[in-house]
């Protein structure tokens, strides 16, 4: 199955539409205020708006759980951005992530460094790999051949 087809199914696409209710928006916010993409989907909530949401009880698939996440946003006047509040942002049809939380890059973790980094990193870790593996294949045949010679030249008597 098509990996968009399946973020698509295990969202929550009610979502938009309880913020839009709760907080009267004229239409429902894309998922982009707080996941990767419009898709959505598990492990995806990447934007400051949506990691704070879940760190005020938003669940997945718990219209409940985002009305309060919400209730708390109003009460406690949180900003994502640093500039309007969360709430004033919606309301004016803004991302509440701000300019730059639109287009989050994350600055941690393996995607940070690069493509080309990554590309050479894999690399000289697969030099290094093949290099360890072909020396302990050589290590392994020197210690046969010692094991046969021992076996060879037991019991014989040595000649000088």
């Amino acid at each position: 199955m098509n990996a968009a087809l399946v973020a698509m199914l295990l969202a929550t696409p009610e979502f938009p539409g309880v913020i839009q209710q709760q907080l009267g928006l004229a239409q429902p916010p894309p998922c982009t205020i707080c996941h990767a993409t419009n898709a959505g989907g598990p492990g995806t909530v990447v934007k400051p708006f949506g990691i704070y949401l879940q760190s005020r009880g938003l669940v997945p698939f718990d219209d409940a759980s985002l009305r309060n996440a919400l209730m708390a946003d109003i009460a406690e006047r949180h900003s994502s951005s640093g500039g309007l509040t969360d709430v004033d942002a919606l309301r004016a049809g803004q991302d509440p992530n701000g300019v730059q939380g639109s287009n989050l890059v994350p600055t941690y973790g393996c995607s940070s460094a690069g493509s080309t980094v990554d590309l050479l990193t894999l690399y000289a870790l697969g030099a290094w790999l093949l290099l360890r593996s072909r020396g302990s294949n050589l290590r392994g045949r020197q210690a046969a051949k010692r094991l046969r010679a021992q076996e060879y030249f037991r019991g014989k008597p040595w000649i000088s």
